[in-house]
């Protein structure tokens, strides 16, 4: 084989947090680890077989190593948190499964443990006995590269981090497999691909399959693959977080066992984890816990509850359409079980992966264009009250969705071109809508180009796999770059609908490769839209094709609610999904605030504007761009007219001042990491803190502490972690009260305290007293 490399009281005190060590100064989620990633090619020790190889690639937090045998056998013995020590290995398995024309493979397969040994790994025990499963293709080479950039993006833009590395840097290994000689494939080759960072515990797998582009050889169809298998330990679902190309699921799916039927958004409806076959084969619950039984990681084009079957792939691979890429999948290890630790990593992995998800300008939904009078109204209030950019919604008026009738029309084009161009002069960027299942809406897509159903009926969308389809994406990008649009709002992006159709102009291989056809075409198009530069929302989580933002919580399911009512559930949403997410890649909707806090003046202690900068300033203050959806953020009319725009302007410059970049470059502290400190639920305060341990500013912390009682004063000594600031003891610190009542933003200072009891993880504790309906924010600087 080749390698090539190619008003307020405060007591305060500090203590160690419980479960973790106290070691602030090597721990990766707060100073950038000084290791590279590498990959290293050493000859296998004892036991191994005389002349066998192992690949090691690691980053100094995880590892994971290869067997390489004489007989073209490869496989994985080793994956590994290196700072926790504890192994996420427990038994053989292939790095790919595929099947080939109706026929199954396995690719990098080792025999030599036996199936009735698959309770751990033992080198010195099984080791000697590694050789190529007669099920395995053969390994051919290892090539290693670099990290390459998914999709065109750079640091710094829409005040995102400055000192994010874009593409990650890192190594990429390509091991390529070929059948064994004879073979009636002969003209495939299979690679299996491994990215691994500097800095983060993430390792990126996916495939592709190759044909060799020689017209006489026949196609190969690709009927079904798996593309990480993984026997680990029985913690392990607890101490992975799988994260899948296709969604940045908005709720932690990672540990998901069997999914449910409604789940519609690809990623939602695959089983992760299941039953090792070769693992408590006597189904002995008596000695192992009942979770023994899903220790087997199998990521692939499974079952999907929503397309009713297999995903495929289906593809086809020829002279004419030589390569296959499979979706990626990202593994995370953990080496700990607290949410809040865990969840900090899988923000740090996007952070650097999907790093177009730090961009933060704040946006306003307007929905009506129906005339320049209109549309300037709400672009005129945007760039009164500190808005940045403004989104056409669903349903505006004098808006299709993006329908061919608009996208076609040259006169439509040219005025709203210049509305654009209107828009830009005063600082505001213009998005628009696009319902891309339906083509917009008035108009109906046509019969032939529908999906057709495993039944036989048509509709309700448009199948993505046809060049009807095709060409209203290309239409849509056409439009962007013909009008100046600078951001995109797509709905309906592909959610797994089936497809059978083979005829016509129908390019996915019926209903075998309708998902993943559709589900590509989708990726594509949100990687086109990157390198226009496009800011792209929506309702669905491609953030690693490009997506910067889509909903908190993707559901009308509140909406009946009164508006304070509303809202408070509006902030769970946004407290659990940021577990999982970064701040900036979320929303909730407040829709016409200004209309539905009228409500407040009558039922709540602070009225109708207090309701409205409450509404507001908590989402702010969580790190979060409330939404607005509404012809105009308020009507000029309006005896409160003056006071609402205030208040908007007063929060939007409250978030442009701390969502940075810092002077480093690095995050500002509301697009730093967030701490969940007390969940919102009604009757007892709320609390997040914002931290950072970047040395550039003294303002380290933001802990933002809110009362949605509407009769209640609330008192409490809060607990507040200051351990992910990086300030080890003996450090004085002080803590100052923020004015955020006015735009002045003036601070009180409190107290100074010294950190230093009991070494290294600090927390504070504030003793806050807050009134009915309230809200408070402090600094903590050096």
């Amino acid at each position: 084989m080749n390698i090539s490399f190619a008003f307020l009281s405060f007591v305060v005190w500090v203590c160690c947090v419980r479960g973790q060590s106290c070691s602030q100064s090597s721990d990766w989620l707060i100073h950038t680890p000084e290791s590279k990633t590498t990959a290293i090619t050493i000859s296998a020790p004892s036991p191994y077989p005389a002349g066998s190889k192992i690949l090691q690639l690691g980053n100094g937090l995880i590892e994971r190593h290869f067997f390489m045998g004489t007989d073209f056998s490869f496989c994985t013995v080793e994956y590994r948190h290196m700072i926790s020590g504890q192994t996420f290995f427990r038994a053989l398995s292939p790095e790919a499964n595929i099947t080939v024309n109706g026929t199954d493979y396995d690719i990098g397969m080792c025999t030599g443990q036996p199936p009735t040994h698959s309770e751990f790994w033992s080198p010195e025990m099984y080791g000697a006995d590694l050789k190529l499963s007669e099920t395995s293709l053969l390994l051919k080479n290892i090539t290693i590269l670099s990290p390459t950039a998914l999709f065109p993006w750079a640091p710094g833009r829409r005040n995102s981090s400055k000192l994010i590395n874009w593409p990650p840097k890192g190594v990429h290994v390509v091991a390529f497999f070929a059948p064994p000689e004879p073979s009636n494939i002969s003209q495939m080759l299979v690679a299996v691909h491994y990215e691994m960072y500097d800095g983060i515990p993430a390792l990126r797998k996916w495939v592709t399959v190759h044909h060799t582009g020689v017209p006489s050889q026949p196609p190969v169809v690709i009927n079904r693959l798996s593309y990480e298998l993984l026997r680990a330990p029985n913690f392990a679902p607890g101490h992975m977080s799988i994260i899948l190309q296709q969604a940045n699921n908005p709720v932690p799916f990672d540990e998901q066992v069997v999914p449910e039927q409604g789940q519609s958004f690809p990623g939602r409806t695959n089983q992760l984890w299941f039953q090792d076959p070769n693992y408590d084969q006597q189904g002995d619950q008596e000695i192992h816990v009942t979770y023994t039984y899903y220790t087997f990681l199998v990521v692939n084009y499974g079952y999907s509850v929503t397309y009713q079957g297999s995903t495929g792939p289906g593809a086809i691979v020829s002279s004419e359409s030589p390569m296959f890429q499979s979706l990626s999948v990202r593994t995370v290890l953990h080496d700990s079980s607290d949410v809040e630790r865990k969840g900090l990593a899988v923000r740090e992995v996007h952070r650097y992966l999907a790093p177009q998800l730090l961009e933060n300008p704040i946006n306003f939904m307007i929905t009506d264009i129906s005339s320049s009078a209109k549309m300037r109204l709400a672009v005129d209030q945007a760039a009164e009250t500190g808005q940045e950019i403004v989104i056409i919604g669903y349903g505006a008026a004098g808006w299709c969705g993006m329908c061919f009738k608009q996208l076609n029309d040259a006169t439509f084009k040219a005025w709203f071109k210049q509305e654009v161009m209107y828009a830009n002069s005063k600082g505001i960027e213009v998005s628009g809508y696009t319902l891309m299942q339906h083509n917009g809406w008035g108009e109906v897509v046509p019969e032939a180009e529908q999906t057709l159903s495993r039944t036989g009926s048509r509709g309700p969308t448009a199948c993505f796999a046809t060049d009807w389809h095709a060409g209203y994406r290309e239409a849509v990008l056409n439009f962007i770059q013909e009008t100046g649009m600078t951001g995109l709002e797509t709905d309906g992006q592909y959610e797994s609908i089936p497809c059978a159709d083979t005829g016509g102009d129908h390019h996915h291989n019926g209903i075998e490769g309708g998902w993943s056809y559709g589900l590509k075409a989708t990726l594509d198009f949100n990687m086109k839209l990157k390198g226009l530069g496009v800011y792209q929302t929506g309702a669905d989580g491609y953030c690693f094709s490009g997506a910067n933002k889509w909903n908190h919580a993707d559901t009308d399911a509140f909406g009946h609610l009164p508006i304070w009512e509303s809202m408070t559930v509006g902030r769970m949403y946004i407290y659990d999904s940021t577990i999982n997410r970064l701040q900036s890649s979320g929303a909730i909707g407040v829709n016409d605030l200004s209309g539905s806090t009228k409500t407040c003046a009558a039922n709540t202690v602070i009225g109708r504007t207090g309701c409205f900068d409450f509404i507001l300033g908590t989402q702010y203050l969580m790190g979060s761009i409330p939404s607005f959806r509404a012809n105009a953020l308020y009507n000029p009319l309006d005896p409160d007219a003056s006071k609402l725009a205030n208040i908007i302007l007063k929060w939007a410059t409250f978030y442009k001042k701390y969502r940075g970049p810092r002077p480093s470059g690095d995050s500002g502290l509301l697009t730093a990491k967030l701490i969940h400190v007390q969940r919102p639920d009604s009757r007892h305060m709320e609390a997040v803190a914002h931290v950072t341990a970047d040395s550039s500013s003294r303002d380290r912390g933001m802990v933002a502490v809110f009362n949605s009682d509407l009769t209640r004063t609330l008192q409490q000594n809060l607990t507040v972690p200051l351990y992910y600031t990086g300030l080890a003891p003996g450090t004085a610190l002080s803590v100052r009260q923020l004015n955020v009542s006015t735009a002045t933003f003036t601070e009180k200072s409190i107290m100074n305290v010294t950190l230093g009891v009991n070494a290294g993880f600090t927390d504070i504790v504030l003793s806050v007293t807050l009134s009915p309906a309230s809200y408070t924010a402090f600094l903590l600087s050096l």
